[in-house]
């Protein structure tokens, strides 16, 4: 009697299916991790669909602050180049895109533009709310301060400019010019001690251009004033 064949039909039949190879077999997963990833199938499902819609929703806000940033320059350019109108696109700008680096630029524009037309008292305090919103590394910082600062001289607002000047100090490229301010405030009030303070800070800071053997005209007028302080 024959022995049934490896192929024969009722042979097959007799046969035990062996269980299907799922996916994480087939990427030679560990047991343990397989058993833990099927245990907990449903919460790394929400987990990797929470983190697909963030991502998506970061990109797409990304992409809306990249283009409301291309728009308020657009706008920016055409408020500083307009012939006719120009407050009224700088109004707009500021109004539009309020939290944008070109609304604060426009903001600075119309403090210039205020100036100008003779509105210091607008001007001022325009220039006011923008530096109070300035942190202090921002690089538009020192522009409103200098700005502010002269505003207030014009304005005879003496304490004022002499505390945006001692503000000013702080920034190492224009300590210089905000010494020599503070000298002349000071002169202009007849405290001639704290303007000769203020003069030699001035020239103490500026010295390294004459280090240079660079000829220098307001330093030599400050230091003229300073003599003649000293007398």
């Amino acid at each position: 009697m024959t022995e049934p064949g490896a192929f024969d039909r009722d042979n097959i039949k007799l046969q035990p299916l062996a269980p299907p190879m799922g996916l994480m077999e087939q990427f030679n997963l560990p047991p343990a991790m397989i058993a833990f990833i099927r245990r907990n199938q449903r919460s790394i499902w929400i987990v990797v669909t929470v983190g697909v819609l963030l991502a998506l929703g970061l990109s797409s806000y990304f992409a809306y602050r990249d283009y409301r940033a291309a728009q308020a320059s657009a706008a920016l350019d055409a408020a500083l180049i307009a012939k006719q109108g120009k407050r009224q696109l700088l109004d707009k700008v500021v109004s539009e895109y309020g939290a944008t680096g070109p609304a604060l630029w426009a903001q600075i524009e119309l403090a210039l533009l205020e100036e100008h037309e003779g509105q210091r008292a607008q001007a001022i305090s325009r220039l006011e709310a923008i530096n109070a919103g300035l942190s202090a590394k921002s690089l538009l910082k020192p522009l409103a301060l200098n700005k502010l600062a002269g505003l207030y001289e014009n304005e005879k607002q003496w304490d004022k400019a002499l505390a945006a000047y001692n503000e000013l100090v702080a920034k190492e490229e224009f300590a210089a010019e905000a010494y020599r301010a503070m000298g002349r405030v000071n002169e202009l009030l007849g405290k001639k001690e704290e303007a000769a303070a203020m003069y030699g800070k001035y020239l103490e800071a500026a010295g390294a251009q004459a280090a240079r053997g660079q000829a220098d005209p307001v330093r030599e007028m400050v230091q003229s004033r300073l003599n003649q302080l000293k007398k």
